[in-house]
């Protein structure tokens, strides 16, 4: 049986963001695990151009922004601590950034994934309104309520996720040449083949620590990119909306059967 308290934990956080240190120190005092600060790639003051596999063209093309400096800078902080599992061997290391908030039951269930007998790579812990109002199929009943589900949607989110070495090797390979943020990639399993679930209703981003809604991150604004923006966007909503979903129906013996087996 795995022991939870000799878990590899990373906390990303940036050198000057020293409330949100207190705060997680805070936060994270509720459990006996081990964790560690890393310090955080900071992106702020450099462009898009400066980031190595980043295609600002295709991005434009598809989802009409760039990405953000400090979208690139936590994409970049995540690739750094992949590079550090596969030079310590670490096997599976539980990654979070510095703005979340936990529920109590987050330790008991962490426990009981580390026990799983399940092939899995990547386990986000995502708690907002979307995911609750979703409809999600049931993998693997944890207990207390809480389930490992898939999706037939594409949910964003990387604020907390176990992840085995497997994994951090393929998303590192993913990176070389990339448009979407680290989440995105991260869900997007029909495309590239990691075996990436979701437990929900355990960790969310703590909305006072997190970065404003009013970020442009956040602001759909569509934009004319070359004047075929419009065309080149709705091909891509297609494209991704039936692959998700042809995704979803292939993996449903499979899901089925682990559910069967873990029952």
């Amino acid at each position: 049986m795995q022991n939870h308290k000799n878990l590899k934990v990373f906390v990303i956080n940036l050198k000057d963001h020293n409330k949100k240190r207190v705060l997680m120190k805070r936060a994270l005092s509720a459990f006996s695990f081990k964790y560690e600060f890393f310090d955080a790639f900071d992106g702020r003051n450099l462009s898009p151009y400066d980031f190595y596999g980043y295609n600002d063209f295709i991005r434009k093309l598809y989802l009409g922004r760039s990405l953000l400096s400090s979208e690139l800078g936590a994409l970049e902080s995540n690739r750094l601590i992949f590079k550090k599992m596969l030079e310590e061997d670490i096997d599976i290391a539980l990654i979070l950034e510095d703005d979340i908030k936990f529920k109590s039951d987050f330790e008991f269930i962490l426990n009981k994934i580390l026990n799983l007998k399940f092939d899995w790579e990547i386990i986000r812990f995502i708690d907002d309104k979307k995911i609750r109002k979703t409809f999600g199929r049931k993998i693997i009943n944890l207990g207390k309520n809480y389930y490992i589900k898939r999706y037939p949607k594409l949910f964003g989110g990387s604020h907390a996720y176990l992840i085995k070495k497997e994994a951090a090797l393929k998303l590192l390979n993913l990176t070389t040449n990339f448009y979407h943020h680290i989440d995105i990639i991260m869900g997007q399993s029909w495309k590239n083949n990691l075996n990436s679930l979701i437990c929900p209703d355990l960790v969310s981003q703590d909305p006072l620590l997190n970065v404003s809604r009013d970020n442009p991150r956040f602001v759909k604004v569509k934009k004319n990119f070359l004047s075929i923006y419009p065309y080149t966007r709705f091909l891509f909503k297609i494209y991704e909306a039936t692959a998700k979903w042809l995704y979803y129906i292939y993996k449903f013996f499979p899901d089925l059967l682990t559910f069967k087996r873990n029952s």
